[in-house]
């Protein structure tokens, strides 16, 4: 609601949501159980614009009362004792996001803050089957704040500089290493040099990055990366390169991964051709070194806008863990969008956690929000976030809660349509995570497609369905789920929705005890104030 004098400023909308449940659970060869609960929601929503300061706040409080008949058994990778017969349980949880960015000098100084509290699941094994109404034994309270000052020299006639400082915090109630969870601290700097528009004998793009990552049970974790590309001109639009980049850790352990170290070093030279300012590629020859040994390759370097609506970016190289990619496309018509992408990165849970990177996405919705009805395709491709608006995640974090460094390649394809009363969604996410201190090696691959309908102004209809193969360890088959949901919402009033719901979910797997499904039939109320 806006107020007053404050009302192309200030946004603030609150509500309170009343859901009633009713689910049956199976375990393995255990009889099904029938449960009911009842849950209370109030949210407040924010949003504040100015010329220079952009903020956005979501709160809620989940109140939830579960009435069992019984254990569910559920068997979670915790110390929780789960066979304890939670009859007449009340729990309450506590989620927040908020993310402001302050502009000191308008496209040079710039300060943002980020900050989340939410409840994950202590092992990522129990992901998609455990939440806070079932087996919520399982969930542990998480919280990551960060802080990042960014400086861009204006304009460079002779030399680019920018450089980017942060600070980010990291807490867990459980970890996988200790029942006090992780406390941990990052601190981070990354800079770049480059050749202004005057320069014309040579072209340059430095770049490093350094990072401290304080863990509760383990030494610190840093890490530096530097690239670098020097161009001298041969013709027109033709240039020589000279290329190099450097790669260090230190976990504090004299061994990691089978190797006495993960550093990396690599140069090279070759050629670059850039008909224009957006389409370029390059090509050279390179040794890799590591440790005693040397490996020579061919890397390739690709930019390329074909029209101002579709890009493809794509690298190869070597790094520690042999063939190295990197890959990016995204195609934008009116209605439908795509995107591909696929990285590589070697990082810490509580990196992931505190990332403040900006993600462009296909879906722009309401901040806090997770449901389709409430996001849109933006009308450009460069469409800039306004205050209370966040990008629609196409993947969230799927690593155990360790202060383990991982190694992770992660790849998504989505492609979304939002024509008139019809927005589409279709999702496919692949994960693999090398817990680098324990040799484990975690797959994760998933299929999910989301349907929303406007039946009339004031009628939705949607449904959602996913297919996810979680494969935790080398040594085990994949566990595979599948989720189906179907939600109705009708606006009763200007200010009260009803919603009805119905979930099917069904986890298989070869361990008796994570075998399982649960259906679910909810009821609800929300009024907005």
């Amino acid at each position: 609601m806006p107020l007053g004098v404050f009302c192309q400023e200030i946004d603030i909308k609150t509500t309170v949501n009343a859901t009633g449940y009713i689910y049956e659970t199976q375990i393995g060869d255990e009889e099904a159980t029938q449960s009911d609960s009842i849950l209370v929601k109030p949210s407040v929503v924010g949003s504040y614009s100015s010329k220079r300061l952009k903020a956005s706040l979501s709160a809620n409080h989940s109140i939830i009362k579960k009435n069992t008949d019984s254990s569910t058994g559920i068997i979670t990778d915790t110390d929780t004792d789960t066979d304890t017969d939670t009859s007449n349980d009340t729990q309450n949880y506590t989620d927040l996001r908020y993310s402001s960015t302050l502009s000191f000098i308008e496209n040079v100084l710039l300060l943002t803050l980020n900050g989340t509290q939410s409840y994950r699941n202590v092992s990522q094994q129990q992901n998609y089957f455990s939440d806070q109404v079932l087996a919520s034994e399982g969930l542990t309270k998480t919280s990551s704040n960060s802080a990042q000052l960014s400086f861009a020299s204006p304009n460079p006639l002779y030399l680019g500089f920018s450089l980017q400082g942060n600070y980010s915090k990291t807490k867990t109630d459980l970890s996988q290493e200790s029942v006090s969870g992780l406390d941990n601290d990052n601190v981070g700097v990354v800079a770049r040099l480059y050749q202004g528009k005057n320069v014309r004998a040579v072209n340059f793009d430095i770049s490093g990055q350094y990072n401290d990552t304080s863990r509760t049970n383990s030494q610190n974790f840093k890490s530096t990366r530097v690239q670098g590309n020097i161009g001298f001109p041969i013709v027109n639009k033709l240039d020589f390169l000279v290329t190099g980049s450097l790669e260090e850790y230190d976990s504090g352990n004299t061994e990691i991964a089978n190797r006495t170290n993960i550093d990396t070093s690599s140069y090279g030279a070759g050629l670059k051709w850039s008909p224009s300012n957006e389409r370029n590629i390059s090509l050279t020859y390179n040794q890799l070194e590591e440790s005693d040994e040397k490996t020579k390759f061919v890397g390739l370097d690709l930019a390329w806008a074909f029209t101002s609506r579709t890009a493809l970016n794509f690298e190869y190289g070597k790094r520690f863990s042999g063939d190295s990619y990197k890959f990016d496309f995204r195609h934008s018509l009116k209605s439908l969008r795509t995107s591909i992408s696929y990285s590589e990165d070697v990082t810490t849970y509580s990196r992931l956690g505190a990332s403040s990177t900006n993600i462009t996405g296909i879906f722009v919705c309401e901040f806090g929000s997770t449901e389709l009805t409430d996001c849109f395709q933006p009308p450009s491709v460069d469409y800039q976030l306004q205050a209370g608006e966040e990008f629609r995640a196409t993947y969230e974090i799927d690593t155990d809660i360790t202060e383990e460094v991982l190694f992770r390649k992660t790849g998504s394809a989505t492609i979304g349509y939002d024509k008139r009363r019809v927005k589409i969604s279709i999702n496919a996410n692949y994960s693999q995570t090398e817990y680098l201190e324990s040799e484990r090696i975690n797959t994760n691959r998933s299929l999910g497609f989301n349907f929303n309908y406007a039946l009339g102004r004031k009628t939705n209809i949607s449904f959602a369905s996913t297919l996810t193969e979680n494969q935790y360890s080398e040594v085990e088959e994949a566990d595979t789920i599948i989720t189906t949901s179907l939600n109705f919402t009708r606006d009763l009033a200007q200010q009260l929705k009803l919603s009805i719901g119905l979930r099917l979910l069904d986890r298989q797997s070869d361990t008796l005890e994570r075998d399982g499904s649960d259906k679910r039939l909810t009821v609800g109320l929300n009024y907005t104030f």
